[in-house]
């Protein structure tokens, strides 16, 4: 028999707001940048776009797992282990980048979006698991909820074929038909719904793992675990720092007319 306690936790809502706001605006910034990489990869600006996708989309996934999982905070010490927490934010951004190769790679098609979204969604899981086993809390035993994981491995690659979806879209020539307000309308409605799409997943995947206290004497006290107001202050400034980043590279392209290649459908493009 089984006696062991569950481990006691509370959930801050501040760093749960921080998540979403990392995970909509890395998802809106993709939204812009995934108009620049248009359908030519073999011109070095595309390629240069589509590089950057991958790692804003890929790094703001995983500073919403991380700051997600500051949230959630618990009785007992609790450490990262940095090279597992380093390895979880690499491995988002290597799968997406392959992914979006695969989206872009020929015509659009059901298959092709189920195959670049599956990469995708693979990467998100194998980032949110490893993240959540770089998260050690000594003295306890994980035990997995398995609907909640399921489900979790579902929403990611569901929220990747519709983001794709909407990459691909907004690489086309659609959009030259859009005005730019329609285009700012869809794109921060788009990212507002991926960044729900993506804390949902990440909280769905937590409730996957039920942490229970096996030995009282390794557990310690929650004061001598990880400092969250520090990790959780590095995290937001990298963040935003690289969104705004981002974002400088987007306005001064489009400062210049978008004339990198002449090749931007994007947001410089559909001004009626």
């Amino acid at each position: 028999m089984d006696h062991s306690q569950m481990v006691s936790a509370q959930w801050n809502s501040s760093y749960i707001v921080l998540s979403y706001i990392i995970a909509a605006l890395a998802s809106y910034v993709s939204l812009e940048l995934a108009g620049r990489a248009g359908q030519n990869f073999s011109q070095s600006a595309s390629r240069f776009w589509l590089i950057a996708q991958a790692l804003v989309l890929g790094y703001g996934i995983w500073a919403m797992h991380f700051v997600g999982m500051l949230a959630y905070q618990v009785n007992v010490a609790a450490n990262f282990n940095p090279g597992l927490t380093v390895f979880s934010g690499l491995i988002a951004v290597a799968l997406i980048y392959p992914a979006l190769r695969i989206l872009h790679a020929g015509p659009l098609s059901l298959g092709r979006l189920a195959t670049a979204g599956s990469v995708a969604g693979l990467g998100i899981v194998i980032m949110h698991y490893t993240g959540m086993a770089a998260y050690q809390m000594p003295g306890t035993e994980v035990q997995l909820v398995w609907f909640p994981l399921i489900a979790s491995v579902l929403i990611a690659v569901g929220a990747s074929m519709v983001a794709f979806f909407l990459f691909r879209l907004l690489s086309s020539e659609w959009v030259t038909r859009q005005s730019r307000m329609a285009l700012l309308g869809v794109k921060v409605g788009a990212g507002l719904v991926m960044g729900a799409a993506v804390i949902g997943m990440h909280y769905t995947g937590m409730a996957a793992l039920n942490y229970h206290v096996v030995d009282e004497m390794k557990t310690g006290l929650a004061s001598g675990g990880v400092d969250t107001s520090l990790l959780a202050l590095i995290v937001g400034v990298v963040s935003f720092l690289l969104i705004g980043l981002a974002v400088t590279s987007i306005l001064m392209d489009a400062g210049r007319g978008g004339d990198l290649d002449e090749m931007d459908f994007g947001a410089g493009s559909a001004a009626d």
